[in-house]
């Protein structure tokens, strides 16, 4: 009997759909015994990457999301980058298509460790969401998120060093939960989720399509624990991160043509409007000072740390603020050289600040004096 459904959303890339899929495999033994599932969601797919996920045999569903403008998304109260719509849609449609009691959540390029499913499930209850400690490298344009542990262990699946993250792995693994965190992978129950209207479609928005209050996963978590639904990390389930995976890989999946729902014969998935604007929490994140803090942690590196309530808001405010710089970045470059050099420009970039990092650090430390 299923217990678990596992769901990574995928839309381009075979090479991490390969990757994924094994890596899942091979430290979860609850999949061979039949006590949990694997499942894809094919989320605005290519049609080369569906074909390779049938010719692999992997489990999955497909989702086509209706596209709507900027203009659409913010009148229904959702805001930048629009692309995130049709993420939270997706993972939507994959909890609703989950056959376990519990789901866990999780990104196309994440890699796991020994026992990162049981240890998730042994803290588990009905009031909880349970996420996983998350390792990631320094993306070029993004920073290490707040609630992750900074780990350099490669940035795609040919370059990852499997052995050496185990072995980060097994030396960071403590018994024990610690409150909030990152948000993927994560486990909750099914129908809590779904009672709680699962996923916000997009990005809360402000006062502007690119004014973000609150990412959707924070206002998902926010409406959980308003319903006594806490989020905690397990500190003994450790899963890596490459960190925009599908964005950055330069692989071709054959024909990239994205497929349409009229050669499917399925019906799009559509937006709901955000029911409260702005939530209460990202109300009192827009209330901190940021300047100081976005300069601290721009150059800091993501150290996990541990924070007061108040420094976790100033954190939550300070990544939406990276987060909306670094989209105008990518968007500017793109512009400039295409997207096919976009993130070839910026790695180069991210490798020459890592020679002055260390005298803009000096720079912003002299300024907060």
């Amino acid at each position: 009997m299923i217990k678990v459904s596992i769901i990574s959303l995928i839309y381009r890339s075979k090479r991490l759909a390969d990757w994924v899929y094994e890596s899942v495999h091979a430290f979860t033994p609850m999949i061979a015994r039949g006590e949990a599932e694997f499942l894809f969601v094919a989320n605005d797919p290519t049609v080369g990457l569906l074909k390779h996920l049938e010719e692999r045999g992997y489990p999955h569903i497909v989702n086509i999301n209706k596209h709507y403008s900027e203009a659409e998304l913010f009148a229904s109260r959702y805001g930048t980058p629009e692309y995130m719509s049709r993420v939270y849609r997706g993972y939507n449609e994959g909890i609703r298509a989950a056959q376990g009691d519990y789901v866990v959540l999780i990104n196309s390029d994440n890699y796991f460790s020994p026992d990162w499913l049981e240890n998730l499930l042994k803290y588990s209850d009905r009031g909880r969401v349970v996420t996983s400690t998350l390792v990631e490298r320094e993306h070029p344009v993004f920073s290490v998120f707040p609630g992750a542990v900074h780990g350099e262990f490669g940035d795609t699946p040919d370059s990852f060093d499997e052995a050496a993250f185990l072995s980060f792995a097994l030396r960071i693994r403590k018994t024990g939960l610690e409150p909030d965190g990152a948000y993927m992978p994560a486990l909750m129950h099914r129908d809590v989720a779904i009672g709680a209207g699962l996923y916000p479609c997009g990005n809360v928005a402000g006062q502007s399509f690119d004014e973000v209050v609150r990412y959707g996963d924070e206002a998902f978590y926010d409406t959980l624990r308003s319903l006594g639904v806490e989020h905690v990390t397990a500190l003994d389930s450790i899963s890596y991160h490459l960190k925009e995976g599908e964005r950055d890989d330069s692989s071709q999946p054959g024909d990239a043509r994205v497929t349409t729902a009229d050669e499917l014969g399925l019906s799009e998935t559509l937006i709901t409007p955000y029911p409260i604007v702005p939530a209460i929490r990202g109300v009192a994140d827009r209330l901190v000072p940021l300047p100081s803090h976005l300069e601290v942690t721009a150059f800091a590196g993501g150290k996990a740390r541990s924070k007061s309530a108040m420094s976790r808001r100033v954190d939550s405010a300070a990544e939406v603020a990276l987060h909306n710089k670094a989209e105008r970045l990518r968007r500017g470059v793109e512009k400039v050289v295409g997207k096919r050099l976009a993130m070839p420009v910026l790695k180069a970039v991210h490798s020459v600040s890592w020679i002055v990092r260390p005298l803009r650090k000096k720079m912003v430390s002299r300024r907060l004096r």
